[in-house]
Protein backbone atom coordinates (compact mmCIF):
# COMPACT_ATOMS: atom_id res chain seq x y z
CA UNK A 1 0.00 0.00 0.00
CA UNK A 2 0.99 4.02 -0.24
CA UNK A 3 3.31 4.55 2.53
CA UNK A 4 0.69 7.15 3.92
CA UNK A 5 -1.82 4.52 3.95
CA UNK A 6 0.57 2.17 5.51
CA UNK A 7 1.67 4.49 8.48
CA UNK A 8 -2.11 5.23 9.12
CA UNK A 9 -2.85 1.47 9.54
CA UNK A 10 0.31 0.78 12.11
CA UNK A 11 -1.27 3.80 14.13
CA UNK A 12 -4.43 2.43 14.59
CA UNK A 13 -3.56 -0.63 15.52
CA UNK A 14 -0.69 0.79 18.00
CA UNK A 15 -3.90 3.07 19.39
CA UNK A 16 -6.19 -0.32 19.90
CA UNK A 17 -3.02 -2.28 21.38
CA UNK A 18 -2.33 0.39 24.10
CA UNK A 19 -6.35 1.31 25.06
CA UNK A 20 -8.20 -2.45 24.29
CA UNK A 21 -7.99 -6.07 25.96
CA UNK A 22 -9.31 -9.37 24.94
CA UNK A 23 -10.42 -12.88 26.35
CA UNK A 24 -9.16 -14.80 23.38
CA UNK A 25 -7.73 -15.00 19.97
CA UNK A 26 -6.23 -17.54 17.58
CA UNK A 27 -5.26 -17.62 13.66
CA UNK A 28 -7.33 -19.43 11.41
CA UNK A 29 -7.64 -22.24 9.66
CA UNK A 30 -6.58 -22.37 5.99
CA UNK A 31 -8.86 -21.97 3.22
CA UNK A 32 -9.75 -25.71 1.29
CA UNK A 33 -8.81 -27.07 4.57
CA UNK A 34 -10.76 -30.70 5.71
CA UNK A 35 -12.17 -29.28 8.53
CA UNK A 36 -13.92 -26.38 6.04
CA UNK A 37 -16.92 -29.42 5.07
CA UNK A 38 -17.13 -30.67 8.71
CA UNK A 39 -18.09 -27.89 10.19
CA UNK A 40 -20.30 -26.92 7.13
CA UNK A 41 -22.25 -30.09 7.68
CA UNK A 42 -22.18 -29.83 11.36
CA UNK A 43 -23.99 -26.61 11.40
CA UNK A 44 -26.41 -28.16 8.90
CA UNK A 45 -27.33 -31.46 11.27
CA UNK A 46 -27.65 -28.51 14.30
CA UNK A 47 -30.52 -27.13 13.06
CA UNK A 48 -29.61 -23.67 13.37
CA UNK A 49 -26.83 -21.19 11.71
CA UNK A 50 -23.55 -20.86 14.37
CA UNK A 51 -23.52 -17.65 15.61
CA UNK A 52 -21.58 -14.61 14.96
CA UNK A 53 -19.35 -15.15 18.15
CA UNK A 54 -18.78 -19.26 16.74
CA UNK A 55 -17.89 -19.20 12.96
CA UNK A 56 -19.15 -17.83 9.61
CA UNK A 57 -19.90 -20.33 7.00
CA UNK A 58 -20.33 -17.81 4.18
CA UNK A 59 -17.26 -15.46 4.65
CA UNK A 60 -14.93 -18.68 5.99
CA UNK A 61 -13.95 -17.29 8.86
CA UNK A 62 -12.79 -20.39 11.21
CA UNK A 63 -10.75 -18.63 13.76
CA UNK A 64 -9.37 -22.11 15.63
CA UNK A 65 -10.14 -20.85 18.76
CA UNK A 66 -14.25 -20.56 18.71
CA UNK A 67 -14.35 -24.04 16.70
CA UNK A 68 -12.86 -25.53 19.50
CA UNK A 69 -15.47 -23.48 21.39
CA UNK A 70 -18.11 -24.63 19.25
CA UNK A 71 -17.22 -28.32 19.35
CA UNK A 72 -17.23 -28.45 23.16
CA UNK A 73 -20.24 -26.84 23.48
CA UNK A 74 -22.15 -28.83 20.81
CA UNK A 75 -25.19 -29.81 21.56
CA UNK A 76 -25.95 -33.49 20.62
CA UNK A 77 -29.85 -33.21 22.11
CA UNK A 78 -31.85 -34.01 19.12
CA UNK A 79 -28.81 -34.56 17.11
CA UNK A 80 -28.49 -37.59 14.87
CA UNK A 81 -24.31 -38.13 14.93
CA UNK A 82 -22.30 -41.44 13.64
CA UNK A 83 -19.92 -42.95 14.69
CA UNK A 84 -17.83 -41.22 12.03
CA UNK A 85 -19.30 -37.36 13.42
CA UNK A 86 -17.89 -38.45 16.22
CA UNK A 87 -14.65 -39.14 15.04
CA UNK A 88 -15.00 -35.77 13.04
CA UNK A 89 -15.32 -34.10 15.83
CA UNK A 90 -12.50 -35.70 18.16
CA UNK A 91 -10.46 -34.13 15.11
CA UNK A 92 -11.36 -30.72 15.59
CA UNK A 93 -10.43 -31.00 18.72
CA UNK A 94 -7.71 -32.62 18.53
CA UNK A 95 -6.54 -30.28 15.05
CA UNK A 96 -6.94 -26.78 18.12
CA UNK A 97 -5.60 -28.17 20.58
CA UNK A 98 -4.14 -25.27 21.84
CA UNK A 99 -8.13 -24.00 23.00
CA UNK A 100 -9.89 -27.06 24.21
CA UNK A 101 -9.49 -29.14 27.34
CA UNK A 102 -10.05 -32.45 25.27
CA UNK A 103 -7.23 -34.57 25.01
CA UNK A 104 -8.12 -36.50 21.89
CA UNK A 105 -5.41 -34.22 20.75
CA UNK A 106 -2.51 -35.87 23.06
CA UNK A 107 -0.45 -38.61 21.36
CA UNK A 108 0.71 -41.42 23.57
CA UNK A 109 4.67 -41.20 22.45
CA UNK A 110 5.97 -38.42 21.95
CA UNK A 111 9.55 -36.74 23.04
CA UNK A 112 9.04 -33.33 24.95
CA UNK A 113 7.15 -31.00 22.93
CA UNK A 114 7.67 -33.17 19.67
CA UNK A 115 5.00 -34.93 18.86
CA UNK A 116 3.60 -34.28 22.28
CA UNK A 117 0.06 -33.38 20.34
CA UNK A 118 -1.45 -35.20 16.81
CA UNK A 119 -1.70 -32.48 14.93
CA UNK A 120 1.83 -30.57 15.58
CA UNK A 121 5.27 -31.25 14.89
CA UNK A 122 6.23 -29.96 17.71
CA UNK A 123 3.75 -27.91 20.37
CA UNK A 124 3.91 -25.49 23.08
CA UNK A 125 0.68 -24.72 25.60
CA UNK A 126 1.88 -22.09 27.73
CA UNK A 127 -0.22 -19.55 29.70
CA UNK A 128 0.69 -16.47 27.62
CA UNK A 129 1.83 -17.95 24.98
CA UNK A 130 0.95 -21.08 22.20
CA UNK A 131 3.56 -21.91 19.40
CA UNK A 132 3.02 -24.86 16.55
CA UNK A 133 5.18 -26.04 14.42
CA UNK A 134 4.97 -28.36 11.54
CA UNK A 135 6.44 -29.23 7.76
CA UNK A 136 4.13 -29.14 5.09
CA UNK A 137 4.85 -31.78 2.26
CA UNK A 138 2.53 -32.48 -0.78
CA UNK A 139 4.57 -35.28 -2.98
CA UNK A 140 2.65 -36.40 -5.96
CA UNK A 141 3.39 -38.58 -9.25
CA UNK A 142 0.78 -39.27 -12.32
CA UNK A 143 0.64 -39.93 -15.62
CA UNK A 144 -1.66 -38.10 -17.84
CA UNK A 145 -3.10 -40.08 -21.07
CA UNK A 146 -3.28 -37.37 -23.74
CA UNK A 147 0.61 -37.58 -24.20
CA UNK A 148 1.52 -40.40 -22.08
CA UNK A 149 3.56 -37.85 -19.83
CA UNK A 150 4.61 -38.23 -16.12
CA UNK A 151 2.73 -35.52 -13.64
CA UNK A 152 4.43 -34.69 -10.40
CA UNK A 153 4.43 -32.24 -7.59
CA UNK A 154 7.04 -31.73 -5.22
CA UNK A 155 5.58 -29.44 -2.63
CA UNK A 156 7.82 -28.72 0.74
CA UNK A 157 7.83 -26.20 3.71
CA UNK A 158 7.03 -25.45 7.10
CA UNK A 159 4.46 -23.43 8.57
CA UNK A 160 3.70 -22.14 12.58
CA UNK A 161 1.44 -20.47 14.04
CA UNK A 162 0.50 -19.33 18.02
CA UNK A 163 -0.86 -16.93 19.94
CA UNK A 164 1.10 -13.99 22.19
CA UNK A 165 -0.73 -13.02 25.34
CA UNK A 166 -4.63 -12.44 25.27
CA UNK A 167 -5.01 -10.28 22.20
CA UNK A 168 -2.44 -11.57 19.33
CA UNK A 169 -2.15 -14.44 16.85
CA UNK A 170 0.00 -15.05 14.04
CA UNK A 171 0.36 -17.37 11.30
CA UNK A 172 3.09 -17.88 9.12
CA UNK A 173 3.49 -21.03 6.24
CA UNK A 174 6.28 -21.10 2.73
CA UNK A 175 6.87 -23.98 0.77
CA UNK A 176 9.11 -24.22 -2.03
CA UNK A 177 7.33 -26.69 -5.51
CA UNK A 178 8.98 -28.51 -8.41
CA UNK A 179 5.77 -28.50 -10.57
CA UNK A 180 5.19 -30.92 -13.94
CA UNK A 181 2.27 -29.85 -14.67
CA UNK A 182 -0.90 -31.87 -16.60
CA UNK A 183 -1.42 -30.40 -20.16
CA UNK A 184 -4.20 -28.19 -19.15
CA UNK A 185 -2.43 -26.07 -16.47
CA UNK A 186 0.40 -25.74 -18.82
CA UNK A 187 -2.04 -24.14 -21.23
CA UNK A 188 -2.96 -21.99 -18.75
CA UNK A 189 0.55 -20.96 -18.22
CA UNK A 190 1.12 -20.36 -21.61
CA UNK A 191 -1.80 -18.27 -21.70
CA UNK A 192 -1.38 -16.02 -18.37
CA UNK A 193 2.25 -16.46 -18.08
CA UNK A 194 1.54 -17.40 -14.27
CA UNK A 195 -0.19 -20.11 -12.37
CA UNK A 196 -3.48 -20.26 -10.33
CA UNK A 197 -1.94 -19.52 -6.37
CA UNK A 198 1.76 -19.00 -8.06
CA UNK A 199 3.98 -16.02 -8.50
CA UNK A 200 6.76 -15.42 -10.11
CA UNK A 201 7.51 -18.92 -12.11
CA UNK A 202 10.92 -20.17 -12.99
CA UNK A 203 11.61 -21.97 -16.10
CA UNK A 204 14.57 -24.12 -17.11
CA UNK A 205 17.36 -22.22 -19.33
CA UNK A 206 16.31 -24.18 -22.27
CA UNK A 207 12.68 -23.83 -22.04
CA UNK A 208 10.94 -23.06 -25.31
CA UNK A 209 7.17 -22.36 -25.02
CA UNK A 210 6.52 -24.07 -29.18
CA UNK A 211 8.20 -27.23 -27.76
CA UNK A 212 5.87 -30.27 -27.15
CA UNK A 213 7.82 -30.82 -24.22
CA UNK A 214 6.18 -29.71 -20.98
CA UNK A 215 9.17 -28.62 -18.72
CA UNK A 216 9.66 -28.38 -14.90
CA UNK A 217 8.15 -25.01 -13.03
CA UNK A 218 9.73 -24.11 -9.86
CA UNK A 219 8.02 -21.34 -7.74
CA UNK A 220 7.68 -20.66 -3.81
CA UNK A 221 4.46 -19.42 -1.79
CA UNK A 222 4.66 -17.69 1.11
CA UNK A 223 1.66 -17.10 3.17
CA UNK A 224 1.74 -14.66 6.54
CA UNK A 225 -0.69 -13.01 9.13
CA UNK A 226 -0.96 -11.36 12.65
CA UNK A 227 -4.17 -11.40 14.02
CA UNK A 228 -5.23 -8.62 16.59
CA UNK A 229 -8.34 -9.14 18.65
CA UNK A 230 -8.90 -5.86 20.65
CA UNK A 231 -12.37 -6.70 21.98
CA UNK A 232 -15.16 -10.16 21.47
CA UNK A 233 -16.58 -8.01 18.68
CA UNK A 234 -14.36 -7.74 16.49
CA UNK A 235 -10.64 -8.85 15.10
CA UNK A 236 -8.18 -8.08 12.64
CA UNK A 237 -6.13 -9.66 10.34
CA UNK A 238 -2.83 -8.16 8.41
CA UNK A 239 -0.69 -9.80 5.78
CA UNK A 240 -0.46 -12.00 2.99
CA UNK A 241 -3.05 -14.81 2.06
CA UNK A 242 -5.70 -15.53 0.21
CA UNK A 243 -9.98 -14.73 0.83
CA UNK A 244 -13.04 -16.98 -0.21
CA UNK A 245 -16.75 -15.77 0.87
CA UNK A 246 -19.82 -17.29 -0.22
CA UNK A 247 -21.86 -20.88 0.06
CA UNK A 248 -20.63 -22.71 -2.94
CA UNK A 249 -17.61 -24.39 -4.66
CA UNK A 250 -17.47 -21.39 -6.92
CA UNK A 251 -17.84 -17.47 -5.59
CA UNK A 252 -18.73 -14.70 -7.90
CA UNK A 253 -17.49 -11.99 -4.74
CA UNK A 254 -14.28 -12.80 -4.13
CA UNK A 255 -12.24 -16.54 -4.17
CA UNK A 256 -8.71 -18.24 -2.98
CA UNK A 257 -8.23 -19.04 -6.93
CA UNK A 258 -5.41 -16.07 -7.13
CA UNK A 259 -2.44 -15.70 -5.51
CA UNK A 260 -1.74 -14.89 -2.28
CA UNK A 261 -1.86 -10.97 -2.10
CA UNK A 262 -1.10 -8.27 1.07
CA UNK A 263 -4.16 -7.31 2.59
CA UNK A 264 -5.92 -5.65 5.79
CA UNK A 265 -9.58 -7.49 6.80
CA UNK A 266 -11.30 -6.68 10.00
CA UNK A 267 -14.09 -8.75 10.96
CA UNK A 268 -17.01 -7.14 13.09
CA UNK A 269 -19.72 -9.63 15.24
CA UNK A 270 -21.92 -8.24 16.68
CA UNK A 271 -25.47 -9.40 17.72
CA UNK A 272 -26.72 -11.02 14.72
CA UNK A 273 -24.71 -9.54 12.19
CA UNK A 274 -21.18 -10.72 10.75
CA UNK A 275 -19.45 -7.49 8.89
CA UNK A 276 -15.93 -7.85 7.15
CA UNK A 277 -14.09 -4.95 5.64
CA UNK A 278 -11.28 -6.19 3.38
CA UNK A 279 -8.54 -3.22 1.85
CA UNK A 280 -6.29 -5.32 -0.44
CA UNK A 281 -3.84 -5.15 -2.79
CA UNK A 282 -3.41 -6.74 -6.42
CA UNK A 283 -0.32 -7.37 -9.29
CA UNK A 284 -0.52 -6.21 -12.69
CA UNK A 285 1.49 -9.07 -13.98
CA UNK A 286 3.72 -8.72 -16.83
CA UNK A 287 5.68 -11.08 -18.32
CA UNK A 288 9.38 -9.39 -19.36
CA UNK A 289 12.93 -10.57 -18.63
CA UNK A 290 13.57 -7.45 -16.62
CA UNK A 291 13.47 -7.19 -12.86
CA UNK A 292 10.89 -4.68 -12.92
CA UNK A 293 8.25 -4.62 -9.80
CA UNK A 294 4.77 -4.82 -11.67
CA UNK A 295 2.49 -2.03 -11.35
CA UNK A 296 -0.05 -2.13 -8.61
CA UNK A 297 -3.26 -1.90 -8.63
CA UNK A 298 -6.20 -2.39 -5.23
CA UNK A 299 -9.48 -3.63 -4.14
CA UNK A 300 -12.25 -2.40 -0.99
CA UNK A 301 -14.60 -4.75 -0.20
CA UNK A 302 -17.53 -4.73 2.28
CA UNK A 303 -19.45 -7.83 3.07
CA UNK A 304 -22.48 -7.70 5.57
CA UNK A 305 -24.52 -11.06 6.85
CA UNK A 306 -26.94 -11.54 9.46
CA UNK A 307 -29.21 -14.61 10.56
CA UNK A 308 -32.78 -13.00 10.28
CA UNK A 309 -33.85 -16.47 11.96
CA UNK A 310 -32.03 -19.37 13.13
CA UNK A 311 -31.89 -21.02 10.03
CA UNK A 312 -32.23 -18.58 7.10
CA UNK A 313 -29.16 -15.63 6.69
CA UNK A 314 -28.87 -12.94 3.73
CA UNK A 315 -25.88 -10.95 3.02
CA UNK A 316 -25.14 -8.09 0.74
CA UNK A 317 -21.64 -7.75 -0.76
CA UNK A 318 -19.82 -4.35 -2.52
CA UNK A 319 -16.06 -4.20 -4.27
CA UNK A 320 -13.92 -1.34 -5.95
CA UNK A 321 -11.16 -2.27 -7.51
CA UNK A 322 -9.10 0.35 -8.71
CA UNK A 323 -5.56 1.94 -9.51
CA UNK A 324 -4.58 5.22 -9.20
CA UNK A 325 -1.22 6.87 -11.55
CA UNK A 326 1.88 7.19 -10.07
CA UNK A 327 2.95 10.21 -8.17
CA UNK A 328 2.41 12.18 -5.21
CA UNK A 329 -1.39 13.47 -6.28
CA UNK A 330 -2.77 10.69 -7.35
CA UNK A 331 -0.76 7.53 -6.39
CA UNK A 332 -1.29 4.23 -4.03
CA UNK A 333 -4.41 3.75 -2.02
CA UNK A 334 -7.39 5.81 -2.12
CA UNK A 335 -8.28 6.61 1.76
CA UNK A 336 -11.55 7.68 0.39
CA UNK A 337 -12.35 4.08 0.42
CA UNK A 338 -10.51 3.47 4.10
CA UNK A 339 -14.11 4.23 5.53
CA UNK A 340 -15.96 0.62 6.77
CA UNK A 341 -19.11 1.94 7.03
CA UNK A 342 -19.63 3.65 3.89
CA UNK A 343 -21.08 2.93 0.95
CA UNK A 344 -18.67 2.58 -1.75
CA UNK A 345 -20.82 3.25 -4.95
CA UNK A 346 -21.49 7.03 -3.77
CA UNK A 347 -18.17 8.13 -2.86
CA UNK A 348 -16.88 6.66 -6.09
CA UNK A 349 -19.66 8.62 -7.99
CA UNK A 350 -18.56 11.66 -6.05
CA UNK A 351 -15.20 11.50 -6.90
CA UNK A 352 -15.75 11.07 -10.70
CA UNK A 353 -13.33 7.59 -10.87
CA UNK A 354 -13.05 5.36 -13.36
CA UNK A 355 -13.05 2.56 -10.98
CA UNK A 356 -14.59 -0.60 -10.74
CA UNK A 357 -17.92 -1.59 -9.08
CA UNK A 358 -19.03 -4.37 -8.28
CA UNK A 359 -22.53 -5.47 -6.04
CA UNK A 360 -23.91 -8.42 -4.50
CA UNK A 361 -26.17 -9.95 -2.51
CA UNK A 362 -26.62 -13.69 -1.33
CA UNK A 363 -28.91 -15.84 0.68
CA UNK A 364 -28.53 -19.22 2.92
CA UNK A 365 -31.47 -21.07 4.02
CA UNK A 366 -30.59 -24.62 6.30
CA UNK A 367 -33.33 -26.15 7.37
CA UNK A 368 -35.03 -30.13 8.18
CA UNK A 369 -31.49 -30.96 9.31
CA UNK A 370 -30.13 -32.12 6.06
CA UNK A 371 -30.70 -29.29 3.40
CA UNK A 372 -28.98 -25.98 2.55
CA UNK A 373 -30.34 -23.90 -0.42
CA UNK A 374 -27.97 -21.53 -1.14
CA UNK A 375 -27.11 -18.21 -3.94
CA UNK A 376 -25.62 -15.53 -5.02
CA UNK A 377 -26.55 -12.05 -7.41
CA UNK A 378 -24.13 -10.09 -8.64
CA UNK A 379 -24.17 -6.85 -10.85
CA UNK A 380 -20.72 -5.81 -12.04
CA UNK A 381 -22.77 -2.45 -14.07
CA UNK A 382 -26.12 -2.66 -15.61
CA UNK A 383 -28.95 0.19 -16.79
CA UNK A 384 -32.71 -0.65 -16.65
CA UNK A 385 -34.01 0.69 -19.36
CA UNK A 386 -30.92 -1.34 -21.44
CA UNK A 387 -32.17 -4.30 -18.94
CA UNK A 388 -35.55 -3.94 -19.82
CA UNK A 389 -35.75 -3.25 -23.76
CA UNK A 390 -33.82 -7.20 -24.15
CA UNK A 391 -31.45 -5.71 -26.69
CA UNK A 392 -27.79 -7.35 -25.39
CA UNK A 393 -26.19 -4.08 -24.32
CA UNK A 394 -22.49 -5.33 -23.62
CA UNK A 395 -23.65 -3.09 -20.05
CA UNK A 396 -25.59 -5.59 -18.73
CA UNK A 397 -23.40 -7.11 -16.21
CA UNK A 398 -24.29 -9.88 -14.19
CA UNK A 399 -24.02 -13.44 -12.57
CA UNK A 400 -25.99 -15.52 -10.83
CA UNK A 401 -25.86 -18.64 -8.73
CA UNK A 402 -27.39 -21.11 -6.93
CA UNK A 403 -26.92 -24.30 -5.17
CA UNK A 404 -28.36 -27.18 -3.06
CA UNK A 405 -26.60 -29.27 -0.33
CA UNK A 406 -28.34 -32.32 1.23
CA UNK A 407 -26.75 -34.15 4.11
CA UNK A 408 -26.68 -37.39 5.01
CA UNK A 409 -28.36 -38.72 1.47
CA UNK A 410 -31.46 -40.85 1.85
CA UNK A 411 -30.96 -41.35 5.09
CA UNK A 412 -27.19 -42.85 4.43
CA UNK A 413 -24.64 -41.49 7.07
CA UNK A 414 -22.13 -39.47 6.00
CA UNK A 415 -23.15 -39.54 2.52
CA UNK A 416 -23.46 -35.64 1.19
CA UNK A 417 -24.56 -34.04 -2.21
CA UNK A 418 -23.98 -30.49 -3.52
CA UNK A 419 -25.20 -29.22 -6.80
CA UNK A 420 -24.63 -25.94 -7.87
CA UNK A 421 -25.12 -23.65 -11.23
CA UNK A 422 -23.38 -20.48 -12.13
CA UNK A 423 -23.92 -17.81 -14.89
CA UNK A 424 -21.76 -15.11 -16.28
CA UNK A 425 -22.72 -12.25 -18.58
CA UNK A 426 -20.15 -11.51 -21.17
CA UNK A 427 -17.85 -9.00 -19.67
CA UNK A 428 -18.45 -9.26 -16.29
CA UNK A 429 -15.73 -7.17 -14.34
CA UNK A 430 -14.47 -5.80 -17.22
CA UNK A 431 -13.63 -1.88 -17.25
CA UNK A 432 -13.11 0.38 -19.74
CA UNK A 433 -9.49 0.81 -18.26
CA UNK A 434 -7.63 -2.84 -18.18
CA UNK A 435 -5.75 -1.91 -14.71
CA UNK A 436 -9.19 -1.88 -13.36
CA UNK A 437 -10.03 -5.83 -13.68
CA UNK A 438 -10.70 -7.76 -10.33
CA UNK A 439 -7.63 -9.54 -11.49
CA UNK A 440 -4.25 -10.10 -9.63
CA UNK A 441 -1.04 -11.47 -11.05
CA UNK A 442 -3.52 -12.68 -14.47
CA UNK A 443 -5.41 -15.17 -11.83
CA UNK A 444 -9.09 -14.03 -11.32
CA UNK A 445 -10.07 -12.97 -8.14
CA UNK A 446 -13.47 -15.04 -8.17
CA UNK A 447 -14.45 -17.30 -10.59
CA UNK A 448 -11.59 -18.92 -12.40
CA UNK A 449 -13.71 -19.25 -15.18
CA UNK A 450 -13.89 -15.30 -15.73
CA UNK A 451 -17.25 -14.68 -17.63
CA UNK A 452 -19.19 -15.18 -20.38
CA UNK A 453 -20.21 -18.90 -19.30
CA UNK A 454 -22.70 -20.93 -18.15
CA UNK A 455 -21.76 -23.53 -15.85
CA UNK A 456 -22.94 -26.97 -13.90
CA UNK A 457 -21.52 -28.95 -11.49
CA UNK A 458 -22.09 -31.85 -8.90
CA UNK A 459 -20.60 -33.10 -6.05
CA UNK A 460 -21.09 -36.32 -4.06
CA UNK A 461 -18.91 -36.87 -0.86
CA UNK A 462 -18.75 -40.09 1.37
CA UNK A 463 -16.88 -41.29 4.31
CA UNK A 464 -17.91 -45.20 4.67
CA UNK A 465 -15.04 -45.28 7.21
CA UNK A 466 -13.66 -42.97 10.08
CA UNK A 467 -10.25 -42.51 7.84
CA UNK A 468 -11.12 -43.27 4.61
CA UNK A 469 -13.06 -40.39 1.96
CA UNK A 470 -14.40 -40.54 -1.28
CA UNK A 471 -15.36 -37.73 -3.23
CA UNK A 472 -16.86 -37.11 -6.71
CA UNK A 473 -16.54 -34.14 -8.72
CA UNK A 474 -18.70 -33.30 -12.11
CA UNK A 475 -18.68 -29.92 -13.69
CA UNK A 476 -20.00 -29.23 -17.56
CA UNK A 477 -19.91 -25.61 -18.60
CA UNK A 478 -20.04 -23.99 -21.99
CA UNK A 479 -18.54 -20.73 -22.52
CA UNK A 480 -17.23 -18.31 -25.20
CA UNK A 481 -14.26 -18.24 -25.97
CA UNK A 482 -11.86 -15.12 -26.72
CA UNK A 483 -9.51 -15.42 -29.81
CA UNK A 484 -6.69 -13.10 -31.13
CA UNK A 485 -7.86 -9.41 -31.64
CA UNK A 486 -11.71 -10.28 -30.61
CA UNK A 487 -12.79 -9.43 -27.08
CA UNK A 488 -16.13 -11.61 -26.69
CA UNK A 489 -16.49 -11.49 -23.12
CA UNK A 490 -14.42 -14.31 -21.55
CA UNK A 491 -11.11 -12.59 -20.59
CA UNK A 492 -11.71 -9.97 -17.86
CA UNK A 493 -8.49 -8.54 -18.14
CA UNK A 494 -9.30 -6.83 -21.41
CA UNK A 495 -11.00 -3.43 -21.77
CA UNK A 496 -14.51 -2.89 -23.09
CA UNK A 497 -13.64 0.41 -24.32
CA UNK A 498 -13.65 -1.13 -28.31
CA UNK A 499 -17.11 -3.13 -27.54
CA UNK A 500 -18.69 -0.21 -26.13
CA UNK A 501 -17.63 2.33 -29.27
CA UNK A 502 -18.19 -0.25 -31.96
CA UNK A 503 -20.26 -3.28 -31.07
CA UNK A 504 -22.26 -2.58 -28.10
CA UNK A 505 -25.76 -4.59 -28.52
CA UNK A 506 -26.91 -8.13 -29.73
CA UNK A 507 -24.09 -9.77 -26.71
CA UNK A 508 -25.12 -13.48 -25.35
CA UNK A 509 -23.97 -15.83 -22.91
CA UNK A 510 -21.54 -18.22 -24.40
CA UNK A 511 -21.17 -16.02 -27.14
CA UNK A 512 -17.61 -16.54 -29.27
CA UNK A 513 -16.06 -19.57 -30.22
CA UNK A 514 -18.27 -22.07 -28.40
CA UNK A 515 -16.98 -24.49 -26.46
CA UNK A 516 -17.86 -27.32 -23.95
CA UNK A 517 -15.95 -28.42 -20.94
CA UNK A 518 -16.08 -31.43 -18.78
CA UNK A 519 -14.45 -32.72 -15.73
CA UNK A 520 -15.48 -35.60 -14.03
CA UNK A 521 -12.95 -36.62 -11.41
CA UNK A 522 -12.70 -39.21 -8.37
CA UNK A 523 -10.30 -38.84 -5.52
CA UNK A 524 -9.98 -41.57 -2.70
CA UNK A 525 -8.15 -40.01 0.46
CA UNK A 526 -7.20 -42.20 3.45
CA UNK A 527 -6.24 -40.50 6.67
CA UNK A 528 -3.17 -42.17 7.95
CA UNK A 529 -2.33 -40.16 10.81
CA UNK A 530 -4.23 -36.59 11.93
CA UNK A 531 -3.23 -34.61 8.94
CA UNK A 532 -1.68 -37.24 7.15
CA UNK A 533 -3.43 -38.82 3.18
CA UNK A 534 -2.80 -40.38 0.84
CA UNK A 535 -4.90 -40.04 -2.09
CA UNK A 536 -5.79 -41.35 -5.32
CA UNK A 537 -6.78 -39.46 -7.50
CA UNK A 538 -8.38 -39.84 -11.47
CA UNK A 539 -9.44 -36.94 -13.44
CA UNK A 540 -10.94 -37.06 -16.93
CA UNK A 541 -11.05 -33.82 -18.65
CA UNK A 542 -12.32 -32.53 -22.14
CA UNK A 543 -13.07 -29.65 -24.37
CA UNK A 544 -14.74 -29.73 -27.47
CA UNK A 545 -14.75 -26.68 -29.59
CA UNK A 546 -15.70 -24.99 -33.03
CA UNK A 547 -12.10 -24.03 -33.09
CA UNK A 548 -9.98 -27.01 -33.56
CA UNK A 549 -7.06 -25.63 -31.60
CA UNK A 550 -9.53 -25.71 -28.46
CA UNK A 551 -10.44 -29.42 -28.49
CA UNK A 552 -8.65 -31.22 -25.67
CA UNK A 553 -9.23 -34.79 -24.64
CA UNK A 554 -7.22 -36.20 -21.90
CA UNK A 555 -6.80 -38.51 -18.47
CA UNK A 556 -4.90 -38.23 -15.63
CA UNK A 557 -4.04 -40.96 -12.83
CA UNK A 558 -2.35 -39.97 -9.78
CA UNK A 559 -1.08 -40.87 -6.01
CA UNK A 560 -0.53 -37.96 -3.65
CA UNK A 561 1.22 -38.22 0.18
CA UNK A 562 0.06 -35.41 1.84
CA UNK A 563 1.38 -34.20 5.20
CA UNK A 564 -0.76 -31.06 6.58
CA UNK A 565 -1.30 -29.65 3.02
CA UNK A 566 -4.61 -29.83 1.33
CA UNK A 567 -6.29 -31.24 -1.89
CA UNK A 568 -4.59 -29.70 -4.54
CA UNK A 569 -7.68 -28.80 -7.51
CA UNK A 570 -7.39 -27.17 -11.27
CA UNK A 571 -10.92 -28.04 -12.16
CA UNK A 572 -11.32 -25.46 -14.30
Amino acid sequence: MHICCMRFTLQLIIVLLVYTSVNAQSSYIPLGSHSMHLLERLEIKSGRLALPHEFNSTTKEYQRHRIANYIDSFSLSGVKLSNRDLFNMAYLQADNFEFTNSESGLSKRHLKEIFKYKPAFYGLKQKDFTLVFNPITNLSFGIESSNNKQVALNSRGIEMRGTIGKSIGFFTSFNDEILKPQSWLYQFYLDNKALPGAGLIKLPENFNADSNTIPQLNYSTATGYIVYQPSNYFDIRFGHGRNFIGNGLRSFYISDFSRDHLFMRVNTRIWKINYTNIFGQLYDWVNTSQRNLPKRHYYATTYANINLTKSFNIGLFQTIAFQRDSGYARGGFDWQYLNPIIFYKPVENGLNSPDKSILGADFKWNFKKHFQWYGQVVISEFRISELLADNGWFGNKWAVQTGFKYIDVFGIQNLDLQIEGNIARPYMYTSFDRLNAFVSYNQNMAHPLGANFYEGLGVIRYQPAKRLFIKLTGIYAIYGNDTPGVNFGKDIRLSYQDVAINNPYGHTIAQGIRTELLIADVIFSYMVKHNVFIDFHVIHRSTTSELEKFNTNTNLYNITLRWNMWERRSDF
